[in-house]
């Protein structure tokens, strides 16, 4: 596929449609006109000027006419009336109106349309015109021969099965190499030949033309269908799967709670989720996850290997191989970016389906991670096969001092260089590296895919709207965060030592502020993105028990904090200014906290920050808590920051919270907050949980009352093994009827320790 070069393209040529090929465009509408002029395009005309090298056409199909001679010449207009008469009603059988729209833009300038050149004459007149030779051929020849007139001649063309605007492909009928069984007195005009009389074009010929435009229309149309599946199967897919959450007593039943705990939530194999898997390659998803993984893997897969349409001869391919190497580069570079669209989407904090969904930020991470892996698998498997093409078939040394050419090679460079810093092992030793990467790198593969598509197609054929949807979702998710801070303005943040924790965990408060958020973000530079879970919030510094929250106020935000001056000490704690202050904890870790720290090491800190947010990131599960009868929170460190949102609205429920920390420090720190609960607390310092027993325990109260809804966030292993245990209690039969009741439970992970960097 090409384009005429760009003195053709004077103005917007709206007449192969807008959107992309099969999606609103066009590329051969009628294939039987296209195949015609595909004969006769490189034959020299009377018009056509002697000795010059311009072209007229594309890189790959290069044209020595220009239109105003095509549009202009007699000989050629006439030849393409006659085989237009002569072909459409074997093949397309186009209406008289879709063959007028094709005389009037693209006779002079080929695939890609452009009303400027409209023909001299109209096709009727150019048909009886040629009929009139063919007339007079006939009586030289002494044959005995009736002329139709144009009128009969013309009215075959006119069903309603084709128009401009909509297309349908059919399989032609004759697909033999020899084509149509069609004959005609006049002279049998061959490409690159001089065309200067109304001349016949040979069936042979124009099937080939035929075979090779029809297939690559039909995968064309394929690519951009399987592209925009991927897509919007992705994009869409969570909302219906969120939405079982309304159906009425589902969250009630036992089969509900069976179906959550044992094909949703267990990891796909052994018990780590949260925790690393061995040799810290990365995260083992949950089932769900793992689901759906696998169901955009499958499309992927199979929207790459579907059978391709292939008739050989052809015109555009010299051999089956040279096509599929073509078809499946072609098809791989654009199913690329439908998966670059929707991995775009899912890594922003404003992404709409977070607010529609009950999906996590952190889910919809994770399901970012995965189109990252099969968009970078795409582009490199587009670089080589057309690489291999370009070896075996065409001409490497040519096309690679294009500029489309240069810039693929950059965006494959790109898409390839940010897979190392993005595993699991380079994010947590790099993390400030990996983040500033990603953003540079990602960027440059989408600057350096637009220009790939401008510089062969400029904005023709569509190829380019996904640089810009993927562009544009990043821009926005910038504006906003920019708004956002713009909105809430400059804060000054107070970072200090937790007391009797041996310099293990920090206190920030983030004073005046307007609201109260209920998990954060702070950032040292302006693309870092370092998550804290808020403890609480309240009227300047609380050294007293906050008041409780109202119902209304919504819990499990995040907001982002951008440092933007430097930390200076201060004596004492540092008395809050009136106003909202948030106050997060977090444990000492190397990175950010680790920096804080020993900013913190001589005493209390202050710094001036910008605050973005608040966002809904946790993955809410208060409407599914409301329906136990009990809850059992069990938190790990500063991971009680986690559950004290469900602690301090869900105050009707009957709860009780299980807290074990390394120091009781912070046991001291958070008792004010946990206070602001009715849950029964049991805390502990320097001890871990006998998570056997406090499971059994919660489990064997009050059965048959309800469904029991078990809570937990800590480090990485403890939310593991509490959904596993939970799960392996009732396989085992320690959950049964005689004990228990037939009770269902929740398991609901809110997460590892989000302060831990």
């Amino acid at each position: 596929m090409g384009h005429p070069s760009k003195d053709l393209l004077l103005g917007t040529a709206i007449c192969d449609g807008t959107g992309f090929i099969g999606a609103g465009k066009t590329l051969y509408n009628p294939t039987c006109a296209f195949a015609c002029r595909g004969v006769v395009k490189g034959c020299k005309l009377s018009c056509t000027l002697v000795g010059s090298t311009a072209n007229h056409g594309t890189h790959h199909n290069p044209v020595s006419t220009p239109p105003t001679c095509f549009v202009k010449d007699d000989a050629f207009l006439r030849t393409m009336a006659l085989r237009i008469h002569t072909y459409c009603p074997l093949s397309d059988n186009p209406s008289s109106d879709l063959i007028d729209d094709y005389w009037a833009s693209h006779l002079g300038t080929g695939t890609l349309g452009n009303y400027m050149y409209k023909p001299t004459v109209s096709y009727s007149d150019a048909l009886s015109a040629a009929l009139d030779d063919e007339e007079a051929t006939h009586i030289a020849l002494g044959h005995n021969w009736t002329r139709p007139s144009v009128g009969d001649q013309t009215a075959h063309h006119g069903d309603d099965r084709s128009s401009h605007d909509s297309k349908k492909l059919r399989r032609p009928q004759f697909m033999t190499e020899h084509g149509p069984e069609v004959t005609n007195p006049l002279p049998t005009i061959k490409a690159g030949a001089p065309l200067n009389r109304t001349s016949f074009i040979g069936p042979k010929d124009w099937q080939k033309q035929y075979n090779g435009m029809f297939d690559f229309e039909v995968n064309e149309n394929g690519h951009t269908t399987y592209s925009l599946a991927i897509m919007l199967v992705a994009i869409l897919l969570p909302v219906p799967l969120s939405l079982i959450r309304f159906i009425p007593d589902l969250v009630t039943s036992r089969a509900w709670s069976w179906v959550q705990s044992t094909m949703l939530n267990l990891p796909i194999y052994g018990k780590r989720h949260r925790k690393p898997a061995v040799g810290n390659v990365g995260l083992v998803p949950p089932r769900g996850q793992a689901m759906y993984i696998a169901l955009i893997s499958l499309l992927n897969i199979i929207f790459l290997t579907v059978p391709y349409v292939h008739h050989h001869p052809q015109s555009t391919f010299g051999s089956l191989a040279e096509q599929e190497l073509s078809i499946i580069g072609n098809r791989a570079g654009v199913m690329a970016m439908g998966n670059v669209v929707a991995l775009f989407l899912f890594a922003g904090r404003n992404n709409f389906l977070l607010s529609i969904t009950d999906w996590s930020y952190g889910t919809y991470l994770l399901l970012h991670r995965w189109l990252g892996y099969w968009a970078a698998f795409h582009t490199v498997l587009h670089s080589v096969t057309l690489l291999a093409n370009y070896k075996l078939y065409g001409d490497y040394e040519s096309e690679l001092a294009r500029d489309y050419w240069v810039w693929g090679i950059v965006a494959t460079v790109a898409v390839v260089a940010i897979l190392p810093s993005s595993v699991l092992a380079v994010r947590q030793a790099m993390y400030e590296f990996f983040v500033a990467s990603h953003v540079v790198l990602s960027l440059l593969f989408i600057i350096a895919y637009y220009y790939h598509i401008w510089y062969v197609y400029e904005y023709n054929w569509g190829y380019e709207i996904c640089a810009f949807m993927a562009a544009g979702i990043w821009a926005m998710e910038r504006l906003i965060r920019m708004v956002r801070i713009a909105w809430r303005g400059y804060r000054t943040a107070t970072v200090s030592l937790v007391s009797d924790t041996d310099g293990e965990y920090l206190r920030i408060d983030i004073e005046n502020m307007s609201s109260r958020p209920k998990e954060g973000v702070m950032r040292l530079k302006f693309w870092e993105s370092h998550p804290f879970s808020v403890a609480f919030s309240a009227s300047g510094i609380p050294s007293s028990p906050p008041s409780p929250p109202s119902p209304s106020e919504e819990f499990g935000k995040e907001v982002a904090i951008t440092l933007i001056t430097a930390a200076s000490n201060t004596s004492g704690g540092g008395k809050g200014k009136s106003g909202v202050t948030t106050t997060s904890f977090a444990r000492v870790r190397v990175g950010i906290t680790g920096k804080l720290a020993a900013r913190a090491a001589s005493g209390t800190i202050r710094l001036g920050v910008l605050v973005d947010g608040p966002y809904h990131h946790s993955g809410d599960a208060t409407s599914q808590l409301k329906h136990c009868s009990n809850i059992l929170y069990i938190a790990g460190e500063v991971g009680i920051t986690g559950l004290l949102p469900y602690l301090r609205t869900l105050t009707s429920i009957p709860s009780k919270l299980h807290w074990s920390t390394r120091k009781a420090g912070l046991i001291a720190a958070l008792r004010d907050a946990i206070s602001g609960s009715n849950a029964e607390v049991e805390s502990a310092a320097g001890v871990r949980l006998d998570l056997d027993v406090v499971l059994r325990t919660a489990l064997a109260q009050e059965p048959d009352s309800g469904p029991v809804g078990i809570v937990g966030c800590g480090p990485p292993g403890m939310p593991d093994g509490v959904r596993h245990r939970v799960v392996q209690m009732s396989r085992n039969g320690n959950i049964d009827t005689r004990t228990y009741g037939r009770r269902s439970f929740w398991v609901v992970v809110v997460g590892g320790v989000i302060g831990e960097v």
